[in-house]
């Protein structure tokens, strides 16, 4: 009896050591935000509460929005595509990578520097009429480098997720024209965010066609700030007060909104 107890008990330690232990469920479910200023809530009256990022925190918290239960808000203010992908998008990696976590929606704000970049300095040949032809070749410059950039944002984060239990959410916001605010540079502003025939594709090399071509192409879902600050820059924006395209506190609940809107509609 006392071998038969002894053999039995063995092959239960057997048994036991041949079941698979359950890997350690993550502990925080993340919604990890990424961009520029708009991202960061620059305009805001109070940037960690009305700008758009944390408006959507309580959103996407909900268990039908994605259940994400913290918010990490990487973004750096004047961030370009390309300084995102040396700073921001390593950290997001990293983020996604840690098996403590759970990321479940990621959003973007990013492109919109790349252009502003080429209007920041009065000497800028870009605000200055005799040197728009100097002005057309620094803005396909830029586009291009978006054109080059968001495929590498886009591709490295899809691939991270892709390995992050769960389902995943990835939202780019195409940035808003400054139509409105009476400025004689608007028509070629519109011109660098939709291109000459709005709508026509990353061919097109409009910046807001570029975003939108690389986040269908990869999964991703577009949110088109555009149409709704078209006509109404001074009532959203900083444009009113200053040289300031911001948001204000209205603007970024529209954007909020559109992001609410993409993500039921998607």
């Amino acid at each position: 009896m006392r071998r038969a107890m002894i053999l039995l008990a063995s092959v239960g330690l057997t048994v036991a050591l041949a079941v698979p232990v359950a890997a350690a469920s993550p502990t925080h479910t993340l919604y990890l935000a990424l961009g520029d200023s708009l991202a960061w809530g620059d305009g805001a009256s109070v940037p960690a509460h009305t700008g758009y990022v944390p408006r959507l925190a309580g959103y996407f918290q909900g268990a039908s929005h994605g259940g994400a239960d913290e918010l990490v808000n990487l973004a750096v203010r004047g961030d370009t595509t390309g300084d995102l992908i040396a700073g921001q998008l390593g950290q997001a990696v990293a983020l996604i990578a840690d098996t403590d976590t759970d990321t479940r929606v990621v959003t973007i704000s990013i492109g919109g520097n790349d252009l502003l970049d080429l209007i920041n300095d009065p000497t800028d040949a870009c605000l200055n009429p005799v040197r728009m032809a100097e002005c057309q070749l620094l803005m396909g410059n830029a586009l291009a480098g978006v054109a080059a950039n968001m495929p590498v944002i886009m591709g490295t984060l899809q691939a991270a997720l892709a390995a992050d239990p769960g389902d995943e959410k990835v939202f780019v916001l195409l940035p808003y024209g400054l139509g409105g605010a009476g400025l004689p540079i608007e028509a070629m502003i519109d011109l660098g965010l939709r291109g000459a025939v709005p709508g026509a594709g990353c061919g097109d090399y409009g910046l807001d066609d570029i975003l939108a071509c690389v986040t269908m192409a990869t999964g991703g879902i577009v949110v088109d700030a555009y149409p709704l600050f078209a006509g109404r820059t001074l009532e959203l924006t900083h444009m009113g007060e200053a040289f300031n395209v911001h948001p204000n506190d209205e603007g970024y609940e529209v954007i909020a909104k559109a992001h609410r809107v993409a993500d039921r509609n998607s």
